[in-house]
């Protein structure tokens, strides 16, 4: 019986939940919201919110012990220094989950799980990013247009030198 068992196994071993959990928080820490299913998000929220509790004291025991769960230096880091920071003030609860819809396929219930005010970590990362990640079609337009300006101008220039020899 599961009496007082806290965690659920989500149908897979233990390596294999202890992996997805490691993903999901690298990702949430890295990125600043996810979508995922509502019983990963809550089990999710569990594992991140220490995190950054422990990320807040700073100090270098704190630090090995969340290096267990985020292996990658720059969200490490990214987690220490720029996170630690927004929340500072914050006693608890600097998750946010949002409910998405259903999932097409199999319509699992789709949740936002977000850091609170990540906006103002992440935000700034994304709009330099957002420049260059143009869709392809609007970089084609853009070539276009510019190709366009290119081939008018050259032609009045002509036209003119043309004219002013007459």
């Amino acid at each position: 019986m599961r009496h007082k068992r806290k965690a659920q196994k989500f149908g897979r071993s233990v390596a294999h939940r202890k992996s997805m959990f490691k993903t999901l928080s690298r990702q949430l820490l890295e990125h600043g919201r996810i979508f995922t299913t509502i019983a990963k998000a809550k089990r999710l929220r569990e594992i991140v919110e220490p995190m950054i509790t422990r990320a807040k004291s700073g100090t270098l025991h704190d630090r090995r012990l969340v290096a267990e769960w985020i292996p990658e230096a720059k969200v490490l880091k990214k987690l220490f220094t720029e996170v630690a920071e927004l929340y500072k003030e914050r006693k608890g609860g600097y998750t946010r989950i949002l409910k998405a819809g259903p999932r097409k396929g199999d319509a699992a219930e789709l949740v936002l799980i977000e850091l609170v005010d990540y906006e103002k970590v992440y935000k700034k990362e994304e709009k330099p990013a957002d420049k260059k990640a143009k869709g392809k079609t609007e970089a084609k337009k853009d070539e276009k247009k510019d190709e366009k300006k290119e081939d008018k101008k050259p032609a009045k220039k002509i036209e003119k030198k043309a004219e002013a020899e007459k």
